[in-house]
């Protein structure tokens, strides 16, 4: 029988999000926790294995009322954020940020704030 091997994984920060490396502007101003894997579901196979190269994204609750119901510890959205202008500010400064240090070309901003507004749009008017 061989020994098992260590599986390191990055540290995370209260929301659950990795710590480490370049924090883009849906992790550094989050709607959700980000994962890189998940588990299979019972239509698709074993509930217990790796689906490999699939993440996960777990939204935060909109209200804190919301959060309190489902005794989430991670702070709602309104908690978060005074308003979707608010939110997508923050998603314009962090990419700004990360376009002067070169990590991003100026012309994927846009786009950038674009999808975060959606990702706004598409949580805000769903139910979890």
């Amino acid at each position: 029988m061989k020994s098992p091997f260590a599986m390191l994984v990055p540290q995370a920060d209260s929301d659950g999000n990795d710590i480490a490396g370049i924090r883009v502007p849906e992790i550094a101003v989050p709607l959700a926790t980000y994962l890189g894997w998940n588990f299979f579901s019972e239509r698709s196979g074993p509930t217990n294995e790796l689906a490999s190269l699939t993440g996960s994204m777990i939204p935060f609750t909109r209200t804190r009322a919301e959060r309190e119901r489902a005794n989430d510890p991670r702070p709602s959205i309104e908690e978060r954020y005074q308003s979707r202008a608010q939110y997508l500010d923050l998603i314009t400064k962090s990419a700004n940020d990360l376009t002067a240090k070169g990590y991003l070309i100026k012309e994927d901003i846009p786009r950038i704030v674009q999808q975060a507004g959606s990702r706004w749009d598409w949580i805000m008017s769903n139910t979890h």
